[in-house]
C-alpha cells in the first residue's frame, strides 16, 4: 500500500511540474512577457541562442526561429554567420525582438551576458540612422531598396518606440540595463527620427497626407521597395507612425499639423460597403480565393496602397504593374499578401482624446460610420487605363496598312517606334523586320488582326526579298526586342478554308527578346504561337494572353521562356511543348495560369530535351489526369538525354489527380524554391522583360 501510495505521489509530482513548464512555456517564446518563464532554463536556453545568432553588428537576421533546439552541426554554421554584415535589419521586427527578450531575461536573471547583448543591439541600432534622422531596412551592407529610409512593417517606428522606453525607463528597461549618456544619445536619436517623419510625410498642394511605406533617403519622396510595392499612399503604417505621434507629450504645431492631416486623409479615402474575404488556395479546394465582396455591414478597410495620381487602390503582381482588382493578378500575390487593412480603424477614439486633449480648435471630424471615397464617388474602384494616342509615333486606323507603319520605323532603331492599331477588322499579313517595335492595339478584344494561311497558302510568302514564314504576325530575326499588346491575332483557316489542324500559326518569330501580353492568341491548327528563335537561343515573355487552338503544341517555345497569367482553352490535342535543346538551363515557366478544353486534352508533350515548371496552376476536368510525356509511342525523333525534366508547384486539377501533379521542385537543379521562380530567374538573370513593360505601362495600359 505504501509503495502504491509512494508511486502515486510521483506520478502526481511529475504531471505537476510538467504542467507547470508547460504553463510557463509560451506559444512563441520569442515574444514571450511573462516574468515567470523568464526564470527557467528554458528562457536561458533561448537567450543563448539569441546571443550566437547576434551579428557581429550587434544586430540580428529576420525570420528565423531562434528558439527552436538546434543541432551542433547547425551551432557551428550560425558561428561562422556571426562575421556577416548583410542580413542584420529592423525588419519584421528583427533586432528590437531579440533586445525585448534580453531586456526581460536580464531583468529576471541578472546575468552580465543578456545586458551586454543588449547594449550591442543598442549601438546596433544608433549606428544605422541617417543624419536626417531616417533608419534604413538593413545595415551596414545593403543594396537596392533597402538604403530607403523604411517605415514598412514599422521597422522605423519600433525602433523609435524602444528608444522613447528605454530613455523613460519604462517596465522592463529601468535599473542599470543603459547608463545616462546612453539615455541621452538614444534621446537626441528619436528627436531626429521624429523630425524624419514629419520630413517624409506627403503634402498635396501644401498640406500634410499619410505617408509612403518607404522613402527616398535623401529627397524624402515616396519610394518603391520590392517589385510589387510601388510609390504610392500607406495606411498601415501611417497607422503605426500617426499612434506614435499621438503618443508624444505636449506636441508642438508640426506634430498637431501630422497628425490632424492624417487622419483626415485616412477618414477621406477609407473604404465602406467591402469586405475583404482572405482564403489561402488549398490542394483540395479548388474555390478558395482571396476576394473583395460587397457587404454594407461590413466595417471600413483601406487599400494597403493608393497611387499617387488617382489616390486609388490599386493590387500589384511581382511584375510591378498596379492593377485594380485582385482577379487580375495570380493566386500567388493575392492570397499571399495583405492588400486591404483595418488598422487605421483603431486611431479613432485614439484622436477624438488625443485631439481634445491637445489641439481641439483644428481637431478634424471623422466617424467610421460615415461613405468612404467608393461610394461618395470620390474615387472609381473600376477606373480603366486609357490609351493616349498622343503617346505614339504613328496610329494605324481601320483601312490603313499596319506593315506601312511598321516600314516607317528606323531599321536599326534603339528605342522604342510605339505604333498604335486602332480599334477594327485588319485582314492582313504583318511582318515585324525591325527591332524595338511596339505594337499595340485600342483593345484586345476590338483590335483584330486576322487572317487564314497555312505553311502551303502563304499570303505573302517573300518581303524585301527574303521569304516569309507563316503566321499573322511574323517577327523576322531582324525584331528582337519587339513588344505585342492589346489585340486579337487570329489564324481562322481551319474554319473559313478547310476543315483541318494542320500548322497554323497566329505569331510566328524568329527573333529575340518578344515580349507578348494581354492578347487573344487563336488559331484553327497547330502551333498557334510559335516563338522559334534560331538554335532555340531566344528568349520570351508572355502574360495575361488567352490562348484558343484545337490543334496541337499552342504553346510551343524554342529556348527559354516565361508566361503568367494565362488561360489555354484546347480540344483533345497536348497543349505545352518545349524545345531545350542545347543548354541545360533553357526553361520553359508557366505560372498562375488556367487549363480547360472542350475535350479530354493533354497537358503538354515533349520530342526533346526540356524543362518545364508549371506553378500555381488550375486544370479542368478536361485536362487528362496524366503527366506531359513523350510525343510519340511508336518511334523516338530524340531520345531526350536529360530526361523528363518536368516540375509542379501548387497545381490543382478539379475532379482530382494523381500523383504526377504533387509538389516536385526539389527534383529540379538547385531545388528552387517557387517564389524565387521569377521572369529574370527564369531568364537566367540575363533580360528583365518585366522592367522594360514598368517603363512601357503609360502605352500598354491595361
Amino acid at each position: 500500500m505504501k509503495r502504491r501510495l509512494s508511486i502515486r505521489f510521483l506520478l502526481l509530482l511529475v504531471c505537476s511540474l510538467l504542467s507547470v513548464n508547460l504553463l510557463a512555456q509560451p506559444r512563441n517564446p520569442m515574444r514571450a512577457t511573462d516574468d515567470a518563464f523568464f526564470q527557467t532554463d528554458e528562457a536561458r536556453r533561448i537567450g543563448d541562442q539569441m546571443l550566437l545568432y547576434q551579428r557581429v553588428t550587434g544586430g540580428w537576421p529576420k525570420n528565423i526561429d531562434m528558439a527552436r533546439n538546434l543541432t551542433p552541426e547547425e551551432r557551428a554554421r550560425i558561428a561562422r554567420d556571426k562575421q556577416r554584415d548583410d542580413d542584420s535589419t529592423i525588419d519584421n521586427g528583427a533586432t528590437t525582438m531579440q533586445m525585448k527578450y534580453l531586456a526581460r531575461l536580464y531583468k529576471q536573471t541578472g546575468e552580465q551576458r543578456y545586458k551586454d547583448g543588449f547594449r550591442r543591439g543598442v549601438e546596433y541600432l544608433l549606428s544605422g540612422q541617417y543624419e536626417n534622422g531616417g533608419w534604413p531596412q538593413f545595415w551596414p551592407n545593403n543594396r537596392g531598396y533597402q538604403v530607403h529610409i523604411t517605415y514598412n512593417d514599422d521597422a522605423m517606428v519600433n525602433t523609435l518606440t524602444l528608444f522613447r522606453d528605454l530613455f523613460e525607463g519604462r517596465d522592463i528597461y529601468g535599473g542599470d540595463l543603459i547608463d545616462d549618456e546612453m539615455k541621452a544619445r538614444l534621446r537626441a536619436s528619436f528627436d531626429k527620427g521624429i523630425d524624419c517623419i514629419l520630413n517624409t510625410q506627403i503634402r498635396v498642394k501644401g498640406k500634410p497626407t499619410i505617408w509612403c511605406q518607404q522613402h527616398d533617403h535623401e529627397t524624402f519622396e515616396p519610394a518603391a521597395a520590392r517589385a510589387y510595392e510601388l510609390p504610392s499612399y500607406g495606411p498601415s503604417e501611417s497607422a503605426g507612425i500617426l499612434r506614435l505621434l499621438m503618443e508624444l507629450p505636449n506636441p508642438d504645431k508640426r506634430v498637431k499639423a501630422a497628425v490632424h492631416g492624417g487622419m483626415k486623409w485616412l477618414d477621406t479615402y477609407k473604404l465602406t460597403g467591402l469586405r475583404y474575404v482572405r482564403a489561402h488556395q488549398g490542394r483540395n479546394d479548388t474555390d478558395a480565393d482571396t476576394h473583395l465582396e460587397k457587404d454594407p455591414t461590413a466595417s471600413p478597410l483601406w487599400g494597403r496602397f493608393y497611387d499617387l495620381v488617382n489616390v486609388e487602390p490599386y493590387v500589384c503582381d511581382r511584375d510591378g504593374l498596379p492593377r485594380k482588382h485582385l482577379d487580375q493578378i495570380g493566386p500567388e500575390r493575392r492570397n499571399g499578401y495583405g492588400w486591404y487593412v483595418t488598422r487605421p480603424a483603431e486611431l479613432y477614439p485614439l484622436y477624438e482624446t488625443w485631439a481634445d486633449k491637445y489641439d481641439k480648435r483644428h481637431k478634424v471630424k471623422i466617424s467610421l460610420d460615415t461613405k468612404g471615397a467608393n461610394e461618395t464617388g470620390l474615387i472609381d474602384m473600376d477606373r480603366k487605363p486609357v490609351i493616349n494616342p498622343k503617346n505614339f509615333d504613328i496610329v494605324v486606323r481601320p483601312g490603313e496598312s499596319i506593315q506601312k507603319a511598321i516600314e516607317q520605323a528606323p531599321d536599326e532603331g534603339t528605342e522604342p517606334f510605339k505604333i498604335l492599331v486602332m480599334n477594327g477588322i485588319y485582314r492582313q499579313k504583318v511582318i515585324i523586320d525591325k527591332p524595338n517595335i511596339v505594337l499595340v492595339g485600342e483593345d484586345r478584344d476590338s483590335t483584330r488582326l486576322i487572317l487564314a494561311e497555312t505553311g502551303n497558302t502563304i499570303t505573302v510568302p517573300e518581303y524585301k526579298g527574303k521569304k516569309v514564314h507563316m503566321g499573322v504576325i511574323v517577327l523576322t530575326e531582324e525584331a528582337d526586342n519587339c513588344v505585342i499588346s492589346g489585340m486579337t491575332v487570329y489564324n481562322n483557316y481551319g474554319t473559313t478554308v478547310e476543315e483541318t489542324t494542320v500548322h497554323q500559326m497566329a505569331i510566328y518569330g524568329s527573333a529575340n527578346h518578344t515580349i507578348i501580353v494581354n492578347c487573344n492568341v487563336w488559331a484553327d491548327g497547330n502551333d498557334a504561337l510559335s516563338l522559334w528563335a534560331p538554335e532555340g537561343e531566344g528568349m520570351y515573355y508572355h502574360a495575361d494572353l488567352d490562348l484558343r487552338c484545337p490543334g496541337v503544341d499552342f504553346m510551343c517555345p524554342r529556348g527559354w521562356c516565361f508566361a503568367t497569367r494565362c488561360k489555354f482553352y484546347g480540344d483533345g490535342r497536348a497543349i505545352l511543348w518545349h524545345d531545350g535543346r542545347g543548354n541545360r538551363l533553357k526553361k520553359f515557366v508557366v505560372k498562375d495560369s488556367w487549363f480547360d478544353a472542350k475535350s479530354p486534352t493533354l497537358l503538354g508533350r515533349y520530342h526533346h530535351d526540356h524543362q518545364i515548371y508549371l506553378l500555381n496552376c488550375h486544370l479542368s476536368e478536361q485536362i487528362l489526369d496524366a503527366n506531359i510525356q513523350y510525343a510519340y509511342s511508336d518511334k523516338v525523333l530524340d531520345p531526350c538525354p536529360w530526361g523528363n525534366r518536368v516540375y509542379y508547384y501548387h497545381c490543382i486539377r478539379e475532379g482530382g489527380q494523381g500523383h504526377w501533379l504533387d509538389d516536385n521542385l526539389q527534383q529540379a537543379v538547385g531545388s528552387p524554391r517557387n517564389y524565387e521562380m521569377t521572369a529574370q530567374w527564369t531568364f537566367n538573370y540575363e533580360w528583365d522583360p518585366e522592367q522594360c513593360l514598368r517603363d512601357l505601362w503609360y502605352l500598354l495600359a491595361y
